[in-house]
């Protein structure tokens, strides 16, 4: 698990290298206290019910755990990344929201996708999901346990 913890944080570095420019990526890593460090045991409690991990004022790092399929979501204000860790599950991408609620304009919620792209992920694998992009863990296979991290548009 410290293993795949440590490609989702290269994958945020990545991304945090994009999102803010080099320049500013250096200031930021060079902040010491800006550091978080989680032992396997911290995770794997963590994992056992889900929850933020931590969070800064643009993003929130989260562990999840799945036994089955949830709703469609839509994150009008910020990029969803999945990694798994455990688990397989089947998730669709774009298309259209059927069912979709709407007492959260800034985060629709529907009850399946018509059209779209699904995906079979299974630990090790990671996708980005940008703003606006419904989404959908249409299944869940074993119990799943997977980080997320979620990136304010800005």
């Amino acid at each position: 698990m410290v293993k795949q913890f440590s490609k989702l944080l290269l994958l945020l570095a990545m991304m945090g290298g994009i999102a803010m420019g080099q320049e500013k990526a250096a200031t930021v890593s060079a902040d010491a206290q800006a550091v978080k460090y989680f032992s396997k045991d911290d995770l794997a409690a963590s994992f056992a019910k889900g929850g933020t991990i931590t969070e800064q004022s643009n993003y929130k790092v989260m562990t999840a755990h799945r036994t089955e399929g949830g709703n469609v979501e839509v994150h009008n204000n910020f990029t969803d990344v999945f990694y798994i860790v455990q688990g397989t599950t089947t998730i669709v991408t774009g298309g259209k929201v059927i069912g979709a609620d709407l007492k959260n304009p800034d985060e629709p919620r529907g009850k399946s996708i018509e059209g779209g792209e699904t995906r079979k992920m299974s630990a090790g694998d990671a996708i980005v999901i940008p703003a606006g992009v419904p989404h959908w863990m249409k299944e869940a296979e074993g119990p799943l346990l997977y980080f997320v991290v979620k990136v304010e548009k800005k």
